[in-house]
């Protein structure tokens, strides 16, 4: 049974009291107050035998069906059939992808038939290109795959990008140190500088609703619609042969209920919903897209049967919390899976743990307000810590109380640490520094490798041994951003917009791409830009700029000069010197500072 601690409620609508009352009442004889869960005592040792799940193999689950482990983050599944073969999945890299093809390439000479995407995460989809080999090769998915892909690619980029670096411990390797494992595969085969065999993305040419039969090269399969680690997931279900490929639904660990590197909620209950789905097949092989395979109609059962309890666990108990007036940190610590599954070893925190499924959760229902009044508009955080650095009589103070509780309680100093860097800059040095310790010892001790990578990846940053971000505008980058629509690289103009520059403009460009057919306005006004698809250009339009779209790229990363562009008509800008001088202007209100 979960334990969750007790807190006085808050007032509520009258006519909520009784309820809430006897619910709390109810709650008091059945939990006493759970302690603070102690940390990992054998975290590195267990993350370093969790490496075995990731040991470099080539594996036939059943005749003519193999998955290859270990060369990327994910694996890849080649389903051979009569006159050819189906991949799914294609690792995060040209580079790994085309290692695992030379290996396929060893089993049987057939043609690529198919490519399956399980769902749009890069790890799923940057290979694709290695397997197609110059090929016109169909490549199916959920129909929403590619907005998912274009949103990331296109808005969310630098961010997502640098978080998960951090995540994955890319930038570790920089300052000396190692990546165990990321706990779903070895490492995410990706280089931090963006240069690198790296992008292979194919779009999709076949798309999937809900449910999609299809025989491939002699293969029955069936795509299902699962949602769960992403909205767009797909399962591919093997009848005749009794497999299960359940991309990243299912893998040996906790789910990713939450990542650390940031996501849209992941909606728990439909998770649960789409392994129980799973479930009802009545597999006798899982191959997921993660770690290794496991056949026998009972194993494969009893998985899936742990898996969606354990999500529907968690959700519950949280909700629960919640209904009794409990706030996400009360609830991240005290919201424990039942022993026999917190024992079961699909259910290990080696990529999602428990305590963060619970903040998604509570966050994913009733976003960021807690119910605490005082939240709602707080006082600057460096104001607080200031206020707070000064209450606790002052940085020497501080410091010494960190060095006292950092043998035993690294998480405490680590607090206060970041008290000093924000409140006392002539304490930044020796807080960045007590800080870095603190982060090492939590490493050592956490089984969960998210957290081991950002621990470390934090603690070079403090001592100045690496330098984060995301990775330089590369040549490659942007060939491989130049086979996207060109809607997607305006959308990220308008994210990119500086409210300051913009400030009192209201001004509008349309610019003109021939090579794809289509026409934009671009208009900014009230410090927003507003972009929209036009059907022709209107008469009397102002500045209109004419250009292939896969040179505007070019021009917007630097890529290609604008004089250039210019000289030689690729850019063509209607009203001459005039209108480009004020494209230059409107274009200078997107610059990064």
């Amino acid at each position: 049974m979960a334990c969750t601690r007790n807190r006085a409620p808050r007032q509520r609508v009258p006519h909520f009291r009784a309820c809430v009352a006897l619910a709390l009442a109810a709650f008091l004889i059945a939990c006493s107050e759970a302690p603070d869960p102690p940390p990992a005592v054998a975290g590195s040792a267990a993350l370093e035998a969790h490496s075995a799940e990731f040991r470099r193999d080539i594996i036939e689950v059943v005749p003519g069906i193999h998955v290859a482990i270990g060369y990327a983050l994910a694996n890849v599944i080649l389903i051979e059939g009569d006159d050819g073969v189906i991949i799914v999945d294609t690792t995060e890299s040209l580079a790994a992808a085309r290692t695992v093809k030379a290996e396929f390439d060893r089993i049987t000479d057939k043609p690529v038939q198919a490519i399956i995407y399980t769902h749009n995460h890069t790890d799923h989809i940057f290979g694709a290109e290695a397997f197609a080999a110059g090929r016109d090769v169909p490549v199916y998915a959920h129909k929403t795959t590619w907005s998912h892909i274009e949103r990331i690619m296109n808005v969310l980029r630098p961010v997502i990008e640098t978080r998960s670096f951090h995540m994955f411990g890319n930038y570790l390797e920089a300052g000396g140190e190692a990546v165990i494992n990321d706990g779903i595969g070895p490492a995410l085969a990706h280089s931090t500088t963006g240069e690198g065999d790296i992008y292979g993305l194919l779009p999709p040419t076949h798309t999937v609703d809900e449910r999609l039969e299809v025989t491939l090269a002699g293969r029955r399969l069936v795509l299902m619609h699962a949602p769960g680690e992403t909205d767009d997931q797909l399962l591919v279900w093997l009848p005749d042969e009794g497999v299960l490929l359940p991309g990243d639904n299912v893998y040996k660990a906790f789910p990713n209920l939450y990542t650390i590197r940031g996501t849209r909620y992941r909606d728990v209950m439909q998770w649960a919903h789409s392994v129980r789905l799973m479930r009802s097949l009545g597999a006798e092989h899982l191959i997921p897209s993660h770690t290794r395979p496991v056949s026998g109609a009972e194993a494969v059962d009893e998985i899936l049967q742990v898996y969606g309890d354990a999500i529907q666990f968690v959700h519950d108990q949280t909700v629960r919390g919640m209904n009794q007036g409990l706030d996400a940190d009360t609830l991240a610590r005290t919201v424990q899976l039942p022993a026999e599954l917190a024992g079961h070893p699909w259910l290990q925190p080696f990529y999602g743990t428990v305590p963060w499924s619970v903040r998604a959760i509570y966050n994913g229902y009733l976003g960021w307000f807690e119910g605490n009044s005082s939240t709602l508009f707080p006082i600057a955080s460096a104001t607080r810590a200031q206020r707070l650095l000064a209450l606790a009589g002052g940085a020497d103070a501080v410091l010494a109380e960190a060095e006292a509780h950092l043998p035993a309680d690294p998480q405490w100093a680590a607090e206060l640490a970041d008290l000093m860097l924000a409140a006392s800059p002539d304490s930044v040095p020796v807080a960045a520094e007590l800080k870095a310790r603190a982060l090492r010892m939590l490493a050592e001790v956490t089984p969960n490798p998210n957290a081991r990578n950002w621990y470390l990846t934090d603690a070079l940053e403090l001592e100045q041994r690496i330098s984060t971000g995301p990775s330089p505008i590369s040549a490659e980058r942007v060939a491989f951003a130049q086979g996207f629509p060109i809607a997607g690289v305006l959308r990220s103009m308008a994210v990119n917009l500086d409210p300051e520059r913009s400030a009192g403009v209201n001004e509008r460009v349309v610019f003109v791409f021939p090579d794809q057919g289509v026409q934009y306005a671009v208009h900014v006004r009230h410090q927003v830009a507003v972009i929209d698809a036009l059907p022709s250009v209107p008469e009397g339009e102002g500045v209109v700029v004419t250009v292939p779209a896969t040179e505007w790229l070019a021009l917007m990363t630097g890529q290609r000069s604008f004089p250039l562009a210019l000289a030689d008509g690729t850019l063509h800008v209607s009203g001459g010197m005039a209108d480009t001088a004020k494209l230059l202007r409107f274009l200078a209100l997107f610059r990064q500072k």
